[in-house]
């Protein structure tokens, strides 16, 4: 197997699995869907209440009606366990989506800090991948003029990765 052959065998591969993981429920899953179960999965993923709708119209096809009482009641013991603040802070450093799922406030704010410090890491890998060419294009610069100003560039992004890196540390004083 070529290797372009590999690439588009790939594609393909992630093109099919993204497309799959948009669908719900497939209709015959319908027939022996354990609701409580997918409820309790869905919670616990932090899917939208409304996932539920999906399953419906899904379901509706083939003509089994979807047991939404037990869907429900295990959407919200899964939800329980998604929506503590350790779960949420892990969430937010995964760089995963939330869907607005949680009424603890807990977990919004261990979210944000995660999602910040997954921001501030995935900043950092730009610069770093920026740092990399133009060291690069220093090596093989011959341009003393050019390379000078590539040096300072170099120290700039250095500084800017050095800032990201450092916790902020804000102090406040109350009277």
């Amino acid at each position: 197997m070529t290797l372009s052959t590999l690439y588009k065998t790939a594609s393909l591969a992630v093109i099919y699995l993204s497309l799959s993981a948009c669908a719900a429920i497939s209709p015959e899953k319908c027939k022996t869907a354990d609701w409580y179960n997918l409820g309790y999965s869905d919670g616990q993923s932090g899917y939208k209440r409304s996932r539920v709708n999906d399953y419906r119209q899904t379901c509706a096809e083939v003509n089994v009606d979807v047991n939404t009482k037990k869907w429900q009641e295990g959407y919200e013991q899964g939800n329980k366990v998604y929506c503590t603040p350790e779960n949420g802070y892990r969430i937010g450093r995964a760089g995963q989506t939330y869907n607005g799922v949680c009424l603890n406030e807990s977990f919004v704010k261990n979210y944000n800090k995660g999602k910040r410090q997954y921001d501030i890491d995935e900043e950092i890998k730009q610069l770093e991948d920026r740092l990399y060419r133009l060291k690069e294009q220093y090596r093989n610069e011959t341009n003393d003029d050019i390379k000078r100003e590539i040096r300072h560039d170099i120290r700039d992004l250095e500084r800017e990765i050095d800032r990201l890196r450092i916790p902020q540390v804000i102090y406040q004083v109350v009277f």
